[in-house]
């Protein structure tokens, strides 16, 4: 049986060029500023206990569009 080690991040991705991304910054928390350009993936990890041996692990997550959420952000102002 596969043990599991699972951890959640928060990326903050912009466009580099034709079809890539730069990973600006990442981080264990939701960001309170998000960064000019950017938007925030969140990223579920789910790594096999056995990837921590003495080796470099590497995966590619594609995230499928349907998944995307997008956040409204809304500024209250005073009526009065």
């Amino acid at each position: 049986m596969t043990h599991w080690r699972e951890g959640v991040a928060y990326l903050q991705v912009r466009p580099h060029s034709f079809h890539q991304l730069r990973v600006v910054k990442a981080t264990q928390r939701p960001p309170e500023i998000v960064e000019s350009g950017c938007v925030v993936v969140k990223v579920r990890l789910r790594i096999p206990d056995r990837a921590f041996a003495p080796l470099q692990p590497e995966a590619t997550v594609t995230v499928p569009e349907e998944l995307v959420q997008h956040p409204i952000v809304v500024e209250a102002v005073d009526p009065s």
